[in-house]
């Protein structure tokens, strides 16, 4: 097969050269046969045994032969021809070949041989198989157009899709001539903004209908690529997000569903709470006037029971608020000034009493570094010792119940207050231990268990530590007591503190007339007869009469319930606050007495003018107190100035 070529001086000729190049390479005869084969064609294609000149297209495959044939005419009538052949014989294993047949010319310009090479592009052909491959299943719309014309040369399945069209049909088209117009002009916006400004733009579009006729949202990004010259090619990768947009409005309706739930429960348990302290008022209210009285001593036992059971009943209520306002992110902490060492020792004084009933000490342990004067949240701070001094006599039968308030470093130096409660009592292990600060738990679930409580105050108090800043941690063993302690960031105060008195008498005043402002005559009666041997006493049964009554009789005080019929209270505040304005009229002192406790009932009430807030069930004392408390306040007030017009 190897034809003789004469060499030139330097010792080699043409056949030398094509021997040496990696691509296969054979001479041709006009006939088709082969004159000469380098030595990769030899290896790569080699001649079946027979006659020394070989028909060429006899060693391609048959597949491969048409297109052969067709160029090695093209190329004998002295054009170039190119074809692409798949190998797929045992000893090429997949292999492709791009084959060139160029005409050789004689001294006359006639086309004397044929020069065809082979070049293995397997390799190149499989990539680009495997990217067309990826680009197809692409779920994601993908296309590409040429900058140069606006032309499509790309379109994805994903993208034929989306957009409705056939990419056989849509490459080598403009946008403007495949799609509908305010998608075509809005894609063309946005792919000149890509090559104005070089960055790649994301927008969100509507492409076509879900099965059930619903639009399909698509978020796409668009980009050019760029050589030497300049922008090429405009990309554009699109993302089907209608499912995400319809679990994203899915969830919105469900929080909106749960947030309308919440609130529903919030008013559920405000209107629940002010429905069950106005009946327990007349419980506590009531047993506490008969316990001043003069009683035998089954009466006194029997208005004993009503009156513990009434606070247990209110522990309870307040309880379930609390933990209500938590959930609902409801609870500020308030910062103000508080001498830390005797609110300690308050709330020892308080729980002693029942500590005493069962025989068991009580001891309050304050250090000369927490003794002093302090910033914090005083109430949040009481209700926590409280509760856990509390439970502590609870579960003590016998021995010792301690409350110690350290610090562990100077509390004007970064130190932190640190509150310790200690018993002797029945403990509980390390399984109680893992839930007892859970909600509704306690440590003895069973029918005999000797504790009662609904398992809400370790919880409410972890998370009013919590609040201000604390961590509440536990230790006990069963039989040997309990431990419970936490820190608070506590700052100094060097200012002196005036304490408000617990109580205070009401000031003699010649019989004040005090107007009573509640539409239900329980109430109304508890407090008559709470102050009928001190005041004259006016009633009425909603807010519209309470503002008539105000403008006939001129009452020194008003107690004035929040949720009435006809008139509020708080806008009977208001137009009694107004009336006062307009005619200079002394400021009248108001307290709000009502079921509604919440804190933005409060603050409702200080925004409506009262001058307390005072939350049922009453005893006397908390109410002569109250009194006692708004005369000082308006007594001490400067003299209200007639408005003019």
């Amino acid at each position: 097969m190897h034809g003789e070529t004469p060499s030139d001086q330097s010792g080699y000729g043409a056949l030398d050269v094509l021997d040496a190049s990696q691509d296969c390479a054979w001479i041709l005869r006009l006939d088709g046969s082969i004159e000469h084969a380098n030595r990769r064609a030899q290896a790569m294609f080699p001649a079946d045994p027979g006659p020394s000149s070989a028909a060429w297209r006899t060693i391609w495959p048959e597949e491969s032969r048409f297109s052969l044939d067709r160029s090695f005419n093209v190329a004998a009538a002295g054009q170039v021809a190119r074809f692409r052949a798949f190998l797929g014989e045992a000893q090429h294993a997949r292999t492709y070949c791009d084959t060139t047949i160029s005409p050789i010319l004689g001294p006359e310009g006639q086309v004397v041989r044929l020069l065809a090479t082979a070049r293995d592009v397997t390799q190149t052909v499989e990539t680009q198989g495997f990217l067309r491959t990826v680009i197809q299943l692409l779920p994601s719309p993908l296309t590409v157009k040429n900058v140069e014309d606006g032309r499509y040369v790309l379109i994805n399945r994903a993208a034929e899709d989306a957009l409705g069209v056939v990419a056989d049909e849509a490459v080598g088209k403009r946008g403007s001539e495949v799609l509908p117009p305010a998608i075509a002009t809005h894609a063309a916006e946005i792919e000149a903004k890509v090559l104005a400004s070089g960055e790649m733009q994301l927008s969100e579009e509507v492409f076509g209908e879900t099965a059930d006729g619903a639009p399909r949202y698509f978020t796409t990004k668009t980009l050019a690529t760029y050589d030497d010259v300049g922008a090429r090619h405009l990309i554009t990768l699109a993302e089907d997000v209608t499912a995400r947009r319809s679990a994203a409005a899915s969830l919105r309706a469900a929080l909106d569903q749960a947030e309308q739930a919440s609130q529903a429960k919030t008013a559920f348990l405000a209107n629940m709470s002010h429905e069950i302290r106005t009946p327990l008022n007349g419980i506590v209210a009531g047993a506490d006037l008969l316990a001043k009285g003069a009683l035998d001593p089954r009466a006194r036992e029997l208005v004993d029971i009503i009156l513990k059971s009434g606070r247990g009943l209110e522990r309870l209520l307040s309880d379930i608020l609390d933990l209500v306002r938590i959930e609902a992110g409801q609870v500020t902490v308030e910062n103000g000034p508080f001498h830390l060492g005797d609110l300690a020792r308050s709330v020892g004084a308080l729980c002693a009493l029942r500590a005493e009933e069962k025989g068991v000490v009580l001891a309050v342990e304050v250090a000369a570094e927490a003794d002093l004067t302090v910033v914090g949240d005083s109430n949040r701070l009481r209700q926590v010792l409280t509760n856990l001094l509390s439970n502590a006599v609870k579960f003590t039968d016998a021995g010792r119940v301690t409350l110690v308030a350290d610090v562990d470093a100077p509390l004007g130096s970064g130190g932190r207050a640190r509150f310790s409660v200690s018993d002797t009592g029945i403990g509980f292990d390390a399984a109680q231990k893992a839930r007892i600060f859970d909600r509704f738990q306690q440590a003895d679930t069973s029918f005999t268990r000797r504790f009662g409580g609904a398992g809400l105050g370790l919880a409410i108090s972890r998370e009013l530590v919590e609040l201000m800043g604390g961590a509440l941690e536990c230790d006990s063993a069963p039989g040997q007591g309990s431990t419970f302690w936490f820190t608070l960031p506590l700052a100094a105060h060097h200012e002196p503190v005036v304490e408000a008195t617990a109580e205070a008498d009401l000031e003699p005043l010649d019989m004040p007339r005090i107007l009573v402002a509640d539409d239900h005559p329980t109430n109304r009666k508890i407090v008559e007869l709470i102050l009928a041997e001190v005041a004259e006493i006016y009633t009425a049964e909603n807010g519209a009469e309470a503002v008539e009554v105000c403008a006939t009789v001129t009452p020194d005080l008003i107690l004035m319930d929040m949720q009435m019929p006809v008139m509020d209270g708080l806008d009977a505040v208001r137009a009694i606050r107004a009336r006062e304005a307009a005619t200079g009229a002394a400021r009248t002192p108001i307290i709000m007495l009502t079921a509604n406790a919440r804190p933005e009932h409060m603050a409702a009430s200080r925004a409506a003018g009262a001058d307390l807030h005072l939350e049922k069930p009453i005893t006397s004392a908390m109410l002569f107190a109250a009194i006692g408390q708004a005369l000082e306040a308006v007594q001490a007030a400067p003299e209200p100035v007639a408005e003019t017009a």
